[in-house]
């Protein structure tokens, strides 16, 4: 076979039989929750600072009295070094997402991965929040009750199960809010990585 009989022989075969490798059309695919990922992150950041910003004006949005300053300042202290730790780590993940070229399977491994771990920090600084509100509260009914001439601690007396059920159901309704908000956020990209990197391994 000559030359120009292997040319033609090449110009007759089908070129549909010609297709491009799975793994790569997935890689690509994967960007398009990475994009949602980091869209989401950008929304909620700066959200966030203000947040925290906005708490520290609770004590004179609830008028407080001068002297519950220094126990809410204090929980608020530590609640800005946590949310600190929160925000640079949430700020080095979103740095990693966009250096994401979607040209290799062990790069989509490692941000699924550090997105995995990222949604546990959500969480845990969340939950970590609790405290601080907790505090906050009860100096609000702590006040309430003063303005009444009423004791708080006559009350958590007769009410002593209620007010545990009350503090119990609070707290429980807050972490499962926590959980569903990270899950509705992130939860679904994450689950798209994950099936995309299921199937590359099929």
């Amino acid at each position: 076979m000559n030359f120009d009989q292997l040319k033609e022989q090449w110009n007759n075969e089908d070129n549909s039989s010609v297709s491009i490798p799975n793994t790569i059309e997935q890689l690509k695919k994967s960007k398009h929750p990475i994009e949602k990922i980091q869209k989401s992150m950008k929304a909620e950041f700066p959200m966030q600072i203000i947040a925290i910003i906005l708490i520290a004006f609770f004590p004179q949005l609830l008028d407080f009295p001068p002297s519950q300053y220094i126990i809410y300042y204090t929980s608020y202290a530590m609640l800005v070094v946590i949310s600190s730790y929160y925000f640079f780590g949430f700020y080095k993940f979103y740095k990693q997402t966009e250096l994401y070229s979607g040209n290799t399977k062990n790069s989509l491994w490692k941000i699924y991965h550090e997105l995995k771990l990222n949604m546990e920090r959500y969480q845990s600084f969340g939950f970590l929040l609790l405290p601080h509100f907790m505090i906050a509260l009860g100096l609000e009914f702590y006040n309430l009750f003063e303005k009444k001439g009423k004791s708080l601690g006559n009350f958590a007396d007769v009410y002593q199960q209620t007010l545990i059920l009350i503090v119990l159901a609070g707290t429980v309704a807050i972490v499962a809010s926590i959980v569903l908000w990270t899950r509705y956020i992130y939860g679904r990209n994450a689950k798209r990585l994950e099936n995309i990197l299921n199937e590359m391994d099929e």
